[in-house]
């Protein structure tokens, strides 16, 4: 009689999702299934749009302090909103601007960066070969290649933490990046058409994963003025309409 074929191992990561699921139906479900069914019944009414990296160290959620149905979420390398033209533009992002814009009529978007990112980091390491093929990650990379273009001209704002200088180049590309989206978000038809209307707002958001520490772009900066573009701390204090996103507990 043969031998039975050996078990194929189980990839770590399989066990790890199986294990979260059933976490979550177990100790989670039961406390949300009401307010998801409410949910399901009446529909999403974000209030937020929130575009930030795809890195596995931020978790919107956490940091945010919001639930189900308050953040519409679009995460990508990078946090990147690219340029709405025909040949350099993005359908999936924005898809997802318009959605939130004018179909979901969120209040605000918020755009958030963070300490370390690997998109950044790639940025500064230049371009490879050019003679090769680009991949599916450097075709996405060069939308970020106005934010390093931004942070080299000496024509615009210097980004920095508010009482300290940028770490090193990183830190200084990961806010200037933030800042470099906000102008690409306002190139945006539906979010110009809000924003000359005044019903809605734009926020820049800094996370830095080592100090576990939230800093938001200063309200009205990022505006063409030659002034440095300073992101604040939020500290544990800090009211609803001092300039912290909306329905949260930044």
């Amino acid at each position: 009689t043969p031998a039975p074929a050996p078990e194929a191992p189980r990839l770590a990561g399989g066990n790890r999702l199986i294990s979260g699921l059933s976490s979550f139906q177990r100790n989670t479900a039961p406390l949300v299934r009401d307010e998801l069914a409410r949910l399901a019944v009446e529909g999403q009414r974000p209030s937020q749009l929130f575009i930030t990296c795809a890195d596995s160290r931020l978790v919107t959620s956490m940091i945010t302090a919001s639930g189900p149905g308050d953040l519409f979420t679009v995460r990508n390398i990078g946090n990147l909103v690219p340029l709405p033209d025909a040949e350099s533009g993005d359908h999936s992002v924005g898809a997802a601007i318009e959605y939130a814009v004018d179909v979901l009529k969120v209040e605000s978007i918020t755009i958030c960066g963070h300490s370390g990112c690997g998109a950044m980091q790639a940025l500064l390491g230049g371009e490879p070969d050019r003679e090769a093929p680009p991949t599916s990650l450097w075709r996405w990379l060069r939308h970020g290649l106005p934010s390093l273009e931004r942070m080299a001209s000496r024509h615009h704002a210097w980004a920095r933490i508010s009482g300290r200088l940028p770490a090193d180049a990183l830190e200084q590309l990961c806010l200037t990046n933030v800042v470099q989206q906000l102008d690409h978000l306002r190139a945006h038809e539906s979010v110009a058409r809000r924003l000359a209307e005044g019903t809605i707002r734009l926020h820049g958001m800094y996370f830095h994963v080592g100090e576990a520490q939230a800093y938001l772009l200063t309200e009205g900066a990022s505006s063409g003025l030659e002034l440095d573009e300073v992101f604040d701390r939020v500290d544990p204090g800090d009211a609803p309409g001092s300039g912290e996103l909306e329905r949260t507990g930044v």
